[in-house]
């Protein structure tokens, strides 16, 4: 992997930057940050993002009743899905911006009594071990300067049987990593990791893996999505900000065609 490395603080200053927060809301649907589930291409892009959280709910086996943790929940879809299904639910990000943005749409759908969340790092979850049925952590555990204790600490704090569901953003085995570092300079995370590294960070930390799912034409689609809708006016976004984000854009769309970046979706329980 990369030697460059990234902190929280970085992290943090990403997502409660002004720009960035009116893009992730006005252009990437608003309820979450994830990649979305295409399976007709004719979704929209929060339809979408809802879709692949279901999901991988659904992969992971979480029920009504569950005890589960979102570490890096953004604005909460994930929570607010998971409440509805009857579970009970925290969520925590690095953000204050997303932490208070998630706040205010629990409160506008009536949810507030029924999420708890807090500002916390992944890197050191705010929580005793053994407490939870299953931790989610979704296209975040990229911004990591120490992935391994990301999966760790998702192990400390899971019970005996427990399930880890986690998707991100990850590096093509044979990519050319000058256009991925490219890609990535402007969320601030760090090119190298792989689907492999993450299986074995995964059973370093004592897991078992039980899926593994890799979907690149998804987040192709999902890109070449935000790429249209930055050809539009976004209110809150001035012409130079919407043609910065859009030149980012097109250097992931690159690093797509060749297969230099892709995604995937995981789930890993702890043994009984």
């Amino acid at each position: 992997m990369s030697n460059k490395v990234f902190d929280a603080e970085q992290a943090a200053a990403y997502y409660n930057d002004a720009a960035v927060s009116v893009f992730y809301q006005q252009c990437w649907g608003g309820e979450d940050i994830h990649i979305g589930l295409y399976a007709s291409g004719n979704e929209t892009v929060g339809e979408a993002s809802a879709a692949m959280t279901q999901h991988l709910i659904e992969c992971a086996g979480i029920s009504e009743g569950d005890k589960v943790l979102d570490v890096a929940c953004g604005f909460g879809g994930t929570l607010r899905m998971l409440a509805r299904l009857g579970c009970q639910v925290k969520g925590v990000d690095i953000s204050e911006s997303c932490v208070d943005r998630a706040r205010i749409i629990n409160s506008e759908t009536g949810l507030t009594d029924r999420i708890e969340l807090a500002v916390g790092d992944f890197h050191s979850i705010d929580s005793g071990p053994d407490m939870w049925d299953a931790v989610i952590c979704q296209e975040s555990i990229i911004h990591s300067n120490d992935r391994p204790t990301v999966f760790t600490e998702a192990f400390r704090v899971l019970l005996l049987g427990g399930v880890f569901a986690y998707s991100d953003i990850l590096t093509g085995e044979e990519a050319d990593i000058s256009m991925v570092e490219a890609a990535f300079a402007r969320l601030g995370a760090s090119a190298g990791a792989t689907i492999s590294d993450y299986q074995e960070m995964a059973r370093a930390a004592g897991f078992e893996i039980s899926h593994i799912e890799e979907r690149l034409g998804d987040i192709k689609t999902h890109y070449d999505k935000l790429a249209t809708e930055l050809t539009k006016p976004v209110i809150g976004l001035d012409a130079d900000t919407l043609a910065s984000i859009a030149k980012s854009i097109s250097r992931w769309q690159a690093a797509f065609a060749k297969g230099y970046i892709t995604w995937a979706c995981f789930v890993a329980r702890k043994p009984d």
